[in-house]
């Protein structure tokens, strides 16, 4: 049976928008997740352990994913390069383990 609508072509972005994309969606899973292990604090001990922990290896990961992705986008593609760079320093912020490093260099 033909169908009477139309389906319109889907427009491809370009790469150095796909990489930005990826880029910001990866930097807010990361925040989210960094946010989420202090709020979500329900249950016993090792149920609240268990999370924190869980939340920060995902924000950890992510926050790696979203540096390297911006990374690569600035070094690659100069159409959004002050947008890698924003996702860039907002990721290096936002990295877990640069602040669990500070913390254990210098208090």
């Amino acid at each position: 049976m033909p169908s009477s609508t139309k389906v319109a072509p889907r427009l491809r972005k370009a790469p150095s928008t796909q990489m930005l994309i990826a880029a910001a969606v990866t930097e807010g899973v990361a925040v989210l997740s960094l946010v989420l292990a202090f709020t979500v604090n329900v249950g016993s001990p090792s149920t609240v352990l268990a999370t924190f922990l869980g939340f920060m290896i995902v924000s950890v990961l992510a926050a790696t994913l979203a540096f390297t992705l911006a990374l690569t986008g600035l070094i690659r593609y100069s159409r959004y390069s002050s947008w890698f760079l924003a996702v860039l320093v907002v990721s290096l912020l936002a990295n877990p383990v640069l602040w669990f490093f500070l913390i254990g260099t210098f208090f």
